[in-house]
């Protein structure tokens, strides 16, 4: 067993995956704002970027790996086991996280960031169905192969 969970560091891997793959999305939002306003320069200046942060995300997984993902804590590594967390981190996205979001933003009178938000939830539902599909086309494979 893993002496990590309950460490800091435990949570320093998880704080440091977020940041890296927020940077990812960023950089690529960045990039495509770069290309519309005509710098392609800069724009691959920070896809590269992004390419970078991808790695070091996922050098932050190849540790907390060992000790399950970093938003349900469930055993990751394998692809059945990344399937599960997937769909189970999927859940709990459309069942409180974005639903809540909706709340505060319709109650702070923001609708359009609600609506966003439960479009999201919607959005998260169809994910986790075909996340599922994977998981038993998974399944069937395993089945099929030889003892």
């Amino acid at each position: 067993m893993d002496a990590l969970p309950g460490l800091p560091t435990h949570e320093k891997l998880k704080q440091a995956f977020r940041l890296e793959a927020g940077t990812v999305q960023r950089y690529l939002y960045f990039a495509r704002i770069a290309d519309i306003e005509g710098f392609p320069d800069v724009a691959q200046t920070f896809r590269n970027l992004a390419e970078s942060g991808i790695c070091n995300a996922q050098g932050n997984l190849d540790f907390l790996k060992r000790v399950g993902d970093p938003d349900t804590d469930l055993p990751i590594g394998e692809t059945d086991l990344n399937l599960t967390a997937a769909i189970s981190a999927t859940i709990l996205e459309q069942t409180e996280s974005y639903p809540l979001m909706a709340k505060v933003a319709r109650e702070e009178g923001l609708l359009d960031i609600a609506n966003w938000f439960e479009t999201m939830t919607r959005t998260k539902k169809v994910h986790e169905q075909k996340l599922k599909k994977a998981l038993a086309q998974l399944a069937a494979v395993r089945q099929e192969e030889p003892q």
